[in-house]
């Protein structure tokens, strides 16, 4: 049987704005009447967006706003100013948003994502885990192999490490690089008392992504069942090194391992 595991939400907010997403539905007034201008508010949509990414989230804000007043119907305005609500803390408005979103365009994946994505980080996990579902369902999605990764992370708090396992494989078998799944996997293997297979998902994880203060303290862990203390003490030493404030860090001065 699997054991627990004691899942972090580790997944990155991804904010994408996809073409088929403008068309409009249902009528809903802007709470200040602006003549409507579909080209207008896609155009502030997109300059919300950058700005948001740029980190200038007062400018975004105002021009998501005014993409909002010119077409109240746009669902990637509506996804963005979400995933903008959701970083400034104003929960109730980020979900009223991401509801509107997927609302209007039931098929919109990025907004389906997004929207698991809050969900998630509210620790409501079965809740966020239709909205990955509901991602994937759409046959034009290119970033399934992410909306996989992120059910398998979040089902993994809840915790259900065996269902977290089974995205995390289908992750895999569409993208065999996805670093998150990789570390997953190396750490469930590990407390599933596989080490063979723990060693194997770790070291692919490594051959993709940067060394963190978690995978380190995984590889001590695994160099240690297999009996081989100069990896453990190499391991150590990169460790409180690299990362000397960090909890790992901490667990291998006090032996922890």
């Amino acid at each position: 049987m699997m054991k627990r595991l004691s899942f972090k939400w580790v997944a990155l907010l991804l904010v994408t704005v996809s073409a088929g997403c403008t068309s409009t539905s249902g009528t809903r007034t802007p709470t200040e009447y602006v003549a409507p201008d579909v080209k207008a508010a896609e155009i502030n949509m997109q300059l919300g967006l950058n700005y948001m990414q740029r980190g200038d989230y007062q400018v975004a804000l105002d021009k998501l706003q005014r993409s909002l007043q010119q077409n109240p119907n746009l669902p990637s305005t509506h996804n963005t100013i979400g995933v903008l609500y959701q970083r400034l803390g104003e929960m109730d408005k980020a979900e009223h948003h991401f509801k509107e979103a997927v609302e209007r365009a039931p098929d919109y994946s990025e907004a389906q994502n997004n929207y698991g994505v809050f969900l998630c980080q509210q620790k409501r996990y079965k809740e966020a885990e239709q909205r990955f579902l509901e991602a994937i369902k759409n046959p034009l999605y290119t970033n399934v192999d992410q909306a996989l990764e992120n059910a398998g992370i979040c089902v993994g708090l809840i915790p259900d490490a065996t269902l977290a396992v089974q995205y995390f494989r289908k992750a895999l078998q569409i993208n065999p690089n996805l670093s998150k799944s990789l570390f997953q996997m190396a750490e469930l293997s590990y407390l599933n008392i596989e080490y063979d297979k723990a060693r194997s998902y770790l070291e692919r994880y490594q051959a993709n992504s940067q060394w963190t203060a978690k995978a380190l303290l995984l590889a001590m862990k695994l160099a240690n069942k297999a009996g081989n203390q100069d990896a453990v003490a190499s391991y150590g030493l990169i460790l409180r090194a690299r990362f000397p404030d960090s909890d790992e860090a901490l667990q291998v001065t006090k032996g922890q391992y």
